[in-house]
């Protein structure tokens, strides 16, 4: 659905699917007397849908190359549940990760879900610890996250005049979870500054495994290496909202007459920077992580950092002729 108005300044543009996906190529574990370790089985079925609303703006139009102000917003919301698995023998599959740190497909829940160790809690959800003031170990693989966000917005700017045109897109991302291999490492060995109070005690939040209110201390060690470094999966989970300036160009056209007497048709100069800034909100504030980052290759997977290489600025130069 899409419509304009104010002499096609303002613009306005909605779409929205729902769909279903069935017979997904899954990867299913073989007996060993087979001589095979699996093989590759149609099964599953995936409901999704989403919805994208896309506002332009044009405050100021003059034609030729006086001075042009467009304005571009895009929303974006989705969701992909597991509704059928289509096996009655297993109640999840991993396909992406390991066994027991990974994206699960599981019925009932979003496609992007994160399955890994957990932390035990009592029957009102309070976290439990153990005699030493550490966090209990929950038995198996559980739930542990969900990689997707709740929402994307993309605002991008572009000004032109006179030739010159300058440009930038930026972007919020507001929720979804990321486990972070690279922030557990960095605070279980103190090598950022978010850990700078090495001389202090800590006392975890949750109840001793009689019930009552944890009171046991424990040192930086215990705090950041023993439970948020290498303690159950859980506790290296973190909220991926994140702010980012995605591209800002600047672009010059020269002007035909200074081309007359060349064999050009049009000549332009872009100067464009990629990547320039990024806050992941809800992360330490210290190790400037990305959560664009992911440990997993191609494919389905996402919400996995491995203790990856880091992102990186990137910056271009183009020149463009024609003839």
């Amino acid at each position: 659905m899409e419509t304009k108005f104010l002499d096609n300044r303002v613009s306005l543009d909605f779409s929205y699917y729902d769909r279903q996906t069935t017979d997904l190529i899954t990867d299913r574990d073989l007996p060993p007397s087979t001589g095979f370790s699996f093989t590759q089985v149609n099964i599953g079925k995936l409901d999704g849908y989403g919805f994208e609303v896309d506002l332009a703006i044009n405050p100021v139009r003059n034609e030729g190359t006086g001075f042009n102000w467009n304005i571009n917003t895009n929303y974006t919301k989705y969701r992909t549940t597991v509704t059928d698995l289509g096996l009655d023998d297993v109640s999840q599959i991993v396909y992406s990760g390991f066994t027991n740190l990974g994206n699960a497909a599981i019925e009932g829940e979003p496609f992007s879900t994160i399955v890994g160790t957990s932390v035990l809690r009592d029957e009102n959800g309070n976290f439990v610890v153990d005699a030493t003031g550490n966090y209990v170990e929950a038995p198996g693989v559980n739930i542990i996250g969900d990689a997707t966000p709740d929402f994307i917005v993309n605002v991008s700017n572009s000004v032109s005049w006179r030739g010159f045109n300058l440009s930038f897109l930026a972007s919020y991302t507001h929720g979804g979870d990321i486990y972070s291999g690279t922030i557990g490492g960095l605070l279980a060995r103190g090598i950022t500054e978010d850990t700078n109070d090495r001389l202090n005690t800590f006392i975890l939040p949750g109840v001793k495994e009689d019930g009552t209110p944890n009171d046991i201390q424990i040192n930086a060690s215990g705090y950041y290496f023993d439970n948020l470094g290498f303690g159950p999966n859980e506790l290296q989970v973190y909220d991926a909202s994140v702010i980012r300036l995605n591209e800002v160009s600047l672009a010059y056209d020269v002007p035909k007459q200074f081309l007359d007497n060349t064999p050009f048709g049009s000549v332009s100069f872009t100067f464009a920077g990629y990547n320039l800034y990024y806050d992941a909100i809800n992360t330490p504030d210290h190790i400037n992580f990305d959560p664009n980052v992911i440990g997993v290759g191609v494919g389905n997977g996402r919400g996995l950092d491995f203790i990856n290489g880091p992102s990186g600025k990137r910056f271009g130069f183009t020149v463009k002729a024609t003839f």
